[in-house]
């Protein structure tokens, strides 16, 4: 038992260790797309889950509703702009950035166009530029970058046109930066290309452009394989892509740092606010500014994640999914998922399941300290769903096993104790012993004549086989009647009729049975085997009673069975046929509750009982 027990917990384990290598190798090696989508919205989840730290070296200004209001007719034009960036260059902020594109109508006579380019040329600012179908002339002024052997250029930031501001903004302006985004497979914007190329000139993105300003750092330098940018010293490490994560600002966060347009103009921003800082200029209103979906909100101005991108530059906190981490993270899912199938195999269901989900809770945890430490994203999608494959493939084998193990110690535990007694046990393996129950039984005692001097005459080899037919089949009458055979000792069977559970007209079933055996074992004489050593007849003798019905025993020995008189009369009565020379004795307690005729053998004297009328079934003996 003990060894096919091992074996039923040995193949759920092999299979759970084999699953724990199966999902490590696929986490190492699927392609970066698989899980994609959830993975993505994990890291979504984190970053909005996670403080970010915030930079004071930023403002935005937003062109909201209220400045729509605030202007006559309701209308933004290019001189209300250029009037916000003159009232912004008198506070002496270190650049203003824009998140527009003035490309059409570039009439120098334009009013409103001179004023605007009169604005640009105050202060160092930096224009944004899109994706577009002109591939000449290049957007200008072009930005410093020195270039660091050997490079490795991202395919990704080669563009083939833009769509740029009209020449006499450009003209005044300090730099021009890419402002375009681009979503994800869901449309998300996550990260910002940290470069474009257009005719082999470079451009870096606008949110990289105000960091570098805002932080004072000088020409930025690009170089490695993979591609890096250090500005100063600083370094950032773009995505195979080559693009930069954000952290995307939720509502409170852009409230902190923004101010409307109609604040400035008005005077109401206190110029401290504005001196020593990079504004971005943009705005929330569809009519002027783009809206594009995030990780925080489903329309967020395209301003406000430029401000995101430079904000991660500058505090250093640029959410990071190193691709060095996934032969770490398969490592983890190997150990674990082995550590998993230890504890599914070996652990009762609930404590295994509790363990499970701790360890699936442990891995997010986990994955949450790491980034809000380190800002580097743990792919907890990818071993969550492999640990918890494991536990599903492992439990489902554990449970099949075990179930397997439980039937067929039903089975042979049936042939010990009563098939309720050894439900009992197994469907409840925290109770007791069975405590001794007084309850009333019928019991049924048999004995083959002659036994002692057949075993001595033909010997246990010959003698065991035809046992085994006999006990066999005898046994089978007792069940299938509704008793319990409750012990087999040498050539004797002793059965209980109305225990351990309740059975109805006990008494008549178990006379019953009585007279099938003796039919049994008389068709089972005349049998060649049996007949060829002169195999005995079977006596039986059976009464009713109270008895005591449990567990007796101490130490590592226990034994289910009957105490009782009705038990000591039935052993009597089987060993009165001899005398009385009758195949079935029964005593008078069994003979009062019997339905069936019976007749009398008259009165005997029982040693050790005393007197007692005995009857037999008028049933052909």
């Amino acid at each position: 038992m003990g060894a096919e027990f091992r074996q039923l917990r040995t193949t759920p384990l092999l299979v759970g260790i084999l699953a724990s290598l199966l999902c490590a190798v696929l986490i190492y090696t699927l392609p970066r797309v698989a899980l994609e989508t959830p993975r993505e919205l994990f890291f979504d989840r984190l970053t909005q889950s996670v403080p970010a730290p915030e930079s004071d070296r930023l403002l935005v200004v937003d062109i909201d509703h209220a400045s729509f209001q605030s202007v006559a007719g309701g209308e933004w034009y290019r001189a209300h702009t250029a009037e916000l960036i003159s009232a912004l260059a008198a506070a002496k902020p270190v650049a203003v950035a824009l998140d527009f594109v003035f490309s059409g109508n570039c009439d120098a006579s334009d009013p409103g166009n001179r004023a605007l380019a009169e604005a640009v040329g105050k202060v160092p600012a930096v224009l944004g530029f899109l994706i577009g179908d002109r591939p000449l002339p290049t957007p200008t002024p072009v930005p410093e970058l020195a270039v660091q052997r050997p490079v490795d250029i991202p395919p990704s930031w080669f563009v083939d046109g833009t769509e740029a501001s009209c020449p006499m903004f450009q003209d005044r302006a300090a730099a021009a930066a890419s402002a375009f985004l681009v979503g994800d497979a869901d449309a998300l914007v996550r990260r910002v290309q940290a470069y474009s190329i257009i005719d082999n000139t470079a451009y870096p993105a606008l949110g990289v452009e105000v960091a570098r300003r805002a932080a004072g750092a000088g020409t930025p330098v690009l170089g490695g394989t993979p591609a890096w940018i250090r500005q100063d010293t600083r370094i950032l490490h773009p995505d195979e892509s080559g693009s930069l994560r954000f952290v995307a600002a939720d509502a409170a966060r852009i409230a902190r740092r923004t101010v409307s347009a109609t604040a400035v103009l008005r005077g109401t921003v206190a110029p401290e606010r504005l001196a020593g800082r990079v504004v971005l200029i943009g705005s929330s209103m569809p009519a002027l500014g783009g809206l594009r979906a995030s990780a925080s909100m489903p329309l967020e101005p395209s301003v406000q994640i430029h401000a995101d991108l430079a904000t991660a530059i500058l505090t250093g906190f640029i959410p990071t999914r190193d691709q060095r981490l996934v032969g770490w993270e398969a490592a983890f899912a190997l150990v674990a998922g082995i550590g998993i199938a230890f504890a599914v195999t070996r652990l009762r269901p609930m404590p295994a399941a509790a363990l499970g989900l701790v360890l699936l809770a442990a891995t997010v945890a986990a994955a949450a300290l790491i980034y809000r430490q380190t800002a580097l994203l743990v792919d907890a999608v990818s071993i969550v769903l492999a640990l918890g494959s494991i536990v599903l493939v492992t439990g489902i084998l554990q449970f099949s096993h075990v179930r397997r193990a439980e039937q067929t110690a039903r089975q042979r535990f049936a042939q010990y104790l009563p098939e309720s007694v050894v439900s009992r046990y197994v469907d409840n393996p925290g109770l007791d012993r069975v405590a001794g129950e007084e309850r009333q039984v019928t019991a049924v005692f048999t004995d083959i004549e002659g036994f002692s001097a057949l075993s001595h005459r033909i010997g246990p080899q010959r003698l065991v086989p035809l046992l085994d037919i006999y006990f066999r089949e005898v046994n089978a009458l007792v069940e299938q009647r509704g008793g319990m055979v409750n012990k087999i000792v040498g050539d004797a069977v002793t059965a209980l009729f109305n225990a351990p559970d309740d059975l109805d007209r006990h008494v008549d079933k178990a006379i019953a049975c009585a007279v099938a055996i003796h039919s049994l074992t008389e068709e089972m004489r005349q049998r060649p085997p049996f007949a060829a050593v002169t195999f005995g007849r079977t006596r039986i003798g059976l009464e009713t009673g109270l008895v005591v019905l449990g567990e007796v025993g101490t130490g590592g020995r226990l034994d289910y069975t009957a105490h009782g008189e009705a038990m000591n009369v039935a052993a009597r009565l089987q060993d009165e046929n001899k005398a009385l020379g009758t195949d079935i004795c029964i005593g008078p307690a069994a003979a009062a509750q019997a339905s069936r005729p019976l007749r009398s053998l008259g009165f005997r004297e029982i040693r050790g009982i005393g007197s007692m009328e005995l009857f037999t079934p008028d049933a052909p003996q």
